[in-house]
């Protein structure tokens, strides 16, 4: 059986609801409100220590990080296949999902914590302190401190521009003729990178939009956003609600 844990509409979670749905694959959806920070909840951090969303549980065996997840997905469910079988193809393919992994959250980190600072403005100081006793780890506990004062600096959103530029130079150059990014095959480079360019048209519209000279990446991300996979991930449901995060494509 497989169990998805998952905060619908963030991009790591529809990283990997988008691959399932892909696969055609039923799963039991936990939905988690980070809103109500239920990622810290003792019985989600027993499946995952590091309070992060999604975490997949298949046959009560967790696996954790979204481009991991991705790939187990498409090992263990090889119809239709999501990765090349060629060595050399599948180590290009990785450099895609290597790039959405070292870079997707950089570049979307500083304006997607922001909607959350409504929230954590409503906490007590008493709470506060208790939402952020409950964080595993300090990187995370940091992000949150950020986000309730709208701290993020100059350096964070500096990086994130330099972060977001660097994925669309990439997906320009590297796209070709597509349709995909690896050409004909249609695979985990798309659907791992696409939930960070679409918060990237959102977010940087200098860097991708109609008045940015990068119509390879625009014409790929509108090729995407009409698979019906992605219009059925990418979509506030009952499965994935709509919530303080921007929804993909709006």
């Amino acid at each position: 059986m497989l169990e998805l844990y998952h905060a619908g509409l963030t991009t790591c979670s529809k990283k990997v609801r988008l691959c399932l749905a892909e696969k055609g694959l039923d799963y039991r959806s936990h939905y988690l409100d980070l809103r109500k920070f239920e990622h810290h909840r003792p019985e989600y951090l027993a499946i995952n220590p590091n309070g992060v969303v999604p975490a997949l549980v298949h046959d009560g065996e967790p696996i954790l990080e979204s481009m991991l997840i991705n790939e187990y997905i498409d090992a263990v469910f090889p119809n239709p296949p999501l990765r090349p079988a060629d060595p050399l193809a599948l180590a290009r393919m990785r450099l895609w999902t290597k790039l959405a992994d070292n870079y997707g959250l950089a570049a979307v980190v500083p304006n997607t914590w922001a909607f959350y600072q409504p929230v954590l403005a409503r906490l007590s100081a008493d709470e506060y302190e208790k939402m952020i006793a409950q964080v595993p780890t300090d990187e995370r506990r940091e992000q949150w401190r950020k986000a309730a004062d709208n701290s993020f600096s100059a350096h964070d959103h500096e990086k994130a521009r330099a972060s977001a530029k660097r994925i669309v130079e990439k997906i320009e150059t590297g796209v070709g003729d597509g349709p995909w990014l690896m050409g004909q095959a249609y695979t985990l480079a798309d659907i791992d990178l696409l939930p960070y360019v679409d918060r990237i048209a959102l977010y940087f519209p200098d860097i991708l939009g109609p008045d940015a000279d990068t119509p390879r990446t625009l014409a790929w991300l509108e090729r995407m956003r009409e698979r019906p996979a992605v219009k059925e991930s990418y979509t506030p449901s009952a499965d994935a609600p709509a919530s303080v995060v921007p929804v993909a494509g709006k």
